[in-house]
């Protein structure tokens, strides 16, 4: 694993913004990229806190 992702990267990726961010991991392996329990737990959060839950619920998916 090269890359752990935060939550903002997450969340760059689910958005497919910035362009950048994307092009980037486009180019990777995905053996090469990882998240950890905590980003996990943050991004589920944010889900739960959303008003939009089964939108980004998918979106986590």
């Amino acid at each position: 694993m090269q890359y752990l992702l935060d939550t903002n990267i997450c969340i760059y990726l689910i958005k497919q913004k910035p362009e950048k961010v994307i092009a980037r991991f486009q180019t990777l392996s995905i053996a090469d990229i990882g998240i950890s329990s905590i980003t996990v737990a943050e991004l589920e959060y944010g889900v739960y806190k959303s008003q939009q839950q089964e939108k980004n619920k998918n979106a986590l998916m």
